[in-house]
């Protein structure tokens, strides 16, 4: 595994890791107050706004030293799973918080619960992607 492949996964590990972590907070919790020197001597709630916008301005740094070097980031496959990622956090950030009583939810006019909506995303994933790196594998084959 390259470096950077290994620090991506470290990103989202650690990621997973941190909200599990805050999901144990309340919204009253956001305006405790922290010593951690990002919060600006505020609480909580500015030390999370203070590190959403700490990563965005290091991804525009990583975006402009690659631009630098004249690496920026061609790669169709890339950008594909850029995007999916983007979708991905979407999709997982509807559920945090969510009472389990929510996933048996239904939208109206809809035939499935979140629940069922979750598993299915879960199992196109699988099973789409088992099904095309199989036959990228077997064209490579025959090439």
């Amino acid at each position: 595994m390259s470096e950077s492949r290994a620090l991506v996964r470290e990103l989202l590990t650690q990621m997973s890791e941190t909200i599990d972590g805050l999901l144990a907070l309340s919204d009253d919790d956001l305006d405790c107050d922290t010593e951690h020197g990002c919060a600006m001597n505020g609480g909580v709630r500015r030390l999370l706004v203070h590190n959403a916008e700490h990563d965005r301005m290091h991804a525009g740094a990583i975006s402009s030293a690659r631009f630098e070097v004249r690496a920026l980031q061609e790669s169709e496959l890339a950008q594909l799973l850029r995007g999916w990622l983007r979708e991905r956090v979407e999709l997982a950030g509807q559920l945090l918080l969510a009472p389990d009583a929510v996933l048996d939810a239904q939208a109206a006019g809809d035939d499935w619960s979140v629940r069922q909506h979750v598993e299915h995303v879960l199992y196109v994933e699988k099973d789409s992607i088992a099904q095309a790196l199989s036959d990228v594998a077997k064209a490579k084959a025959r090439a």
